[in-house]
């Protein structure tokens, strides 16, 4: 009885940190490098998205940015169940991702948002981490 209270006791201690990627799942910086999107955009006028974005990794989470709109930042979790599920948001929308791989193990994510933006992430040949996005200005 003790050592189950000491271990709750030391669990509450722990700081609160985002989710780690489950095991057998690649870590955040799998994901960087820049990508095509192309679906469609939520709220009440949604248009089609066909555009680039970056994923950078931030800690032992993801950032999405693109060149319209705000920025995504995506998480692991939180159901264990599912091993390949980001969640994060779109500025106040929720957003979650399913991520998978292509025949050359780079990451495929394939997104919706509770405004009902549906969106697919792939990666961009020649184009990795570091390759900052050309938002054309």
């Amino acid at each position: 009885m003790r050592a189950s209270a000491a271990v709750v006791v030391f669990a509450a201690c722990l700081p609160a940190t985002a989710p780690l990627a489950k095991p057998g799942t690649p870590g955040p910086h799998y994901f960087a490098g820049t990508f095509e999107r192309v679906g469609r955009a939520g709220g009440t006028d949604p248009a089609l998205l066909d555009d680039r974005v970056t994923i950078t990794p931030q800690g032992q989470a993801v950032v999405i940015e693109s060149c319209s709109g705000p920025d995504m930042l995506m998480d692991f979790g939180p159901a264990f169940e599912l091993e390949n599920l980001m969640t994060g948001s779109l500025g106040m929308v929720p957003v979650e991702c399913l991520f998978h791989n292509n025949g050359y193990n780079r990451p495929l994510l394939t997104c919706r948002a509770e405004d009902g933006a549906v969106f697919t992430l792939w990666p961009v040949s020649g184009a990795g981490a570091g390759v900052p996005l050309d938002c054309g200005g």
